[in-house]
C-alpha cells in the first residue's frame, strides 16, 4: 500500500510544526473529524484538520523573498510605524501588504476607530520589524 501525500497550505496556529508548500505523508486519516495525523517539522506526530493541506500538484504560492518598501525609523516593538513590504512567490507573482507592531495597531484604532467595525486588509503585526521577526515563512 501506497503511502498518502499531502501538502501543506495553511499553517494556521502551527507555525512550529508546518511549512507552507511542504509535502507531509499521513500517517492516519479520520473521515469522521476530518483529520489528518502527520509528523510535523518538530518532529512530533498529531492530528491536524484536513484543510490545512491540498492534493500534490494544487498549486501552493510559498514567499520567496520580500523586501521592505518604507524606511523603518523605529524597529522596536513600540514603534507607531506601518511599514509596506513587497513580496514575491515562487509563482511570479507579485504582492504587498503593510505591516505594524501591536502598539501601532492599538494606537491606530484608537485614531480612527469612529464606528462599530473596522476593517484592515493587507495588515500583518508583527512583534518588531527586525529581519527576523519580518522574515514570512
Amino acid at each position: 500500500m501506497s503511502s498518502k501525500i499531502v501538502v501543506c497550505n495553511d499553517v494556521g496556529p502551527y507555525l512550529e510544526a508546518l511549512t507552507r508548500g511542504k509535502e507531509y505523508e499521513v500517517i492516519a486519516e479520520d473521515e469522521v473529524k476530518e483529520q489528518f495525523k502527520i509528523k510535523g517539522d518538530n518532529n512530533r506526530s498529531r492530528w491536524f484538520k484536513k484543510y490545512y493541506f491540498v492534493s500534490p500538484g494544487i498549486s501552493v504560492p510559498v514567499i520567496v523573498s520580500w523586501k521592505f518598501d518604507d524606511v523603518v525609523k523605529d524597529s522596536s516593538a513600540n514603534s507607531l510605524e506601518h511599514i509596506e513590504i513587497s513580496i514575491i512567490f515562487n509563482d511570479g507573482q507579485k504582492r504587498w501588504c503593510s505591516i505594524c507592531t501591536k502598539t501601532g495597531l492599538l494606537d491606530y484604532l484608537e485614531r480612527n476607530m469612529d464606528g462599530n467595525v473596522y476593517l484592515i486588509e493587507y495588515q500583518i503585526i508583527v512583534r518588531n520589524f527586525s529581519n527576523e521577526v519580518v522574515k514570512i515563512h
